[in-house]
């Protein structure tokens, strides 16, 4: 239980990437500009690049005046590392200013404005758009920019869609000349979902988020063994949707026998062993709603339909934020499934009345994530997610400060044990007595904002109901001879003491440290 309090303690930001956007320069603005790369009847492509950011828009926009926190509040949020990013359904013979904004902890910082304007006509166009295809509803495949240096392809469906493993999603798309791209996707902020997440994912080696991994993607010329293509070396691949269906742009470089190619592509159909998101393109609706929120429970709906299934899942975020983000494993792995709408009420201390055994305390001051998603309950799909993981944050308040107080003291030390004693008031209604390793609790106080805490005081009084028993016990009646075992010898440990009182207020005792003996 060495490390409890310190892994309580840090809740590590999850990292999400940005088109062009790296890690933040210290003290200094970012940096930032736009270049235009190509356009077409509907479409043009530009690229963004930033150094030094923790966060990066775009937007279209008429030219006139424009300021950076406008961008960065109104504009399209973008993911990824230095790439281009592609804007489709545009409008023919029409010219539009592309403008981009940065900000870390030193401010904000706007970029050039790039004026690009796609080909055609407006009133009269020269390359009308194609006619609805049936087969093809999204159409525009063949719709690309000429880039010197680079092929296009023309994909005209995919196959062999599906996910892989916890971690993955795996599709070949095709081209009408036979050729073929394997890609291998790493999504791990929305593992099993039954959707392939949005966003611009870069050629790399790792398996973070937003990652098209280049040991197992690569593209394969009609007529060669699969076997025997060529893996991607760089690139990019964004993914979007549009008039129900993915888009997809890519453009890739591959390394054919010591010679480099680049392929782009645009694609705007189904996607084989995705399902886009149900309320895409039409107005989502919300499967959580929160109602109440007090500092020892929260109320929720589920908005599902009377005979849709669904998964939920309840979680401390600093617990949460320890490990790789993975919302749909969360809810297949430790939610409870029930059907139909239904309101919930989280209480502390409470049995969970829909679900027998099932209980976690709600603290005060503590942000807690509530996961769900909609189920695929036919025989043998249970654990099949039907929509993306929605997650909504719930931060409890604090609780009022009380009046209660206790006499609590060491009676006797011994090497993995001591005898105590502690008396309460006659306004205390019960206590919480958390036995922390001395270090521990000069780690809490010195890095209560990690806990997301405006004090140590605040962090205290939230920790201490959530820990094991092995460190925490409640007194709901005063003890004078009681004998605490399984401490570590030769440690230091210092008391810590969260007293309720008769009308629910609160208050922290903090102790003097002991030092227990040796073997």
């Amino acid at each position: 239980m060495k490390n409890v309090i310190k892994n309580l303690l840090i809740a590590l930001v999850a990292v999400v990437g940005l088109v062009g956007c790296e890690k933040a320069n210290d003290g200094a603005k970012p940096t930032i500009s736009v270049e235009s790369v190509g356009s077409a009847d509907n479409m043009i492509i530009f690229s963004v690049k930033a150094e030094g950011a923790d966060k990066c828009a775009y937007m279209l926009y008429d030219g006139d005046a424009i300021s950076a926190d406008k961008v960065l509040a109104d504009g399209v949020q973008i993911k990824g590392d230095g790439n281009s990013t592609i804007v489709n359904n545009l409008n023919s013979g029409t010219t539009y200013y592309v403008v981009a904004a940065a900000m870390n902890g030193a401010g904000a910082t706007l970029s050039n404005t790039v004026a690009i304007t796609t080909t055609g006509n407006k009133e009269n166009p020269e390359n009308p758009e194609n006619p609805e295809n049936p087969e093809n509803p999204g159409g525009g495949n063949d719709d690309l920019p000429e880039i010197d240096g680079v092929e296009n392809l023309n994909i005209v469906y995919t196959k062999d869609g599906r996910w892989y493993e916890y971690y993955n999603f795996y599709v070949t798309l095709v081209a009408d000349n036979g050729d073929k791209l394997i890609l291998d996707f790493y999504t791990l902020d929305e593992t099993m979902s039954c959707y392939l997440p949005y966003g611009s994912y870069n050629v790399g080696n790792t398996i973070n988020p937003y990652t098209v991994h280049n040991e197992s993607s690569w593209y394969i010329p009609n007529g060669v063994a699969d076997e025997d293509g060529y893996l991607f070396t760089d690139g990019y691949v964004n993914v979007d949707v549009a008039n129900g269906y993915y888009t997809i742009y890519f453009m890739l470089t591959y390394d054919a026998d010591g010679t480099l190619h680049t392929v782009q592509g645009y694609y705007n159909d189904m996607l084989s062993g995705a399902t886009v998101p149900k309320g895409d393109d039409e107005g989502a609706k919300r499967l959580i709603d929160v109602l109440d929120v007090t500092p020892t429970s929260f109320k929720f709906n589920i908005n599902a339909e009377a005979d849709q299934y669904w998964r939920c899942s309840i979680v401390d975020k600093r617990i949460y934020s320890q490990v790789t983000s993975n919302p749909g494993a969360w809810v297949i792995n430790y939610g409870f499934m029930l059907q139909g709408p239904l309101t919930i009420n989280w209480v502390d201390g409470q049995m969970f009345e829909y679900v027998q055994g099932y209980q976690m305390s709600v603290s005060p001051s503590t942000t807690y994530l509530v996961l769900a998603a909609l189920m695929d309950y036919s025989e043998g799909k249970e654990n099949s997610l039907l929509s993306g993981v929605e997650i909504v944050e719930i931060t409890t308040p604090a609780e009022a400060a009380g009046t209660g107080e206790v006499d609590f003291s060491i009676k006797e030390i011994g090497v993995n044990e001591v005898t105590l004693s502690c008396l309460f008031g006659s306004d205390v209604w019960c206590c919480y007595v958390a036995m922390l390793e001395s270090e521990m609790v000069e780690y809490a106080r010195e890095n209560y904002q990690q806990a997301n805490c405006d004090s140590f005081e605040e962090c205290m009084l939230s920790l201490i109901p959530g820990l094991s028993y092995s460190s925490m016990r409640q007194f709901i009646q005063p003890e004078e001879n009681y004998v605490w075992d399984a401490l570590n010898y030769d440690t230091y440990y210092t008391p810590c003491i969260k007293v309720v009182d008769q009308s629910g207020g609160v208050s922290l005792v903090i102790c003097d440290e002991f030092k227990t003996l040796r073997p």
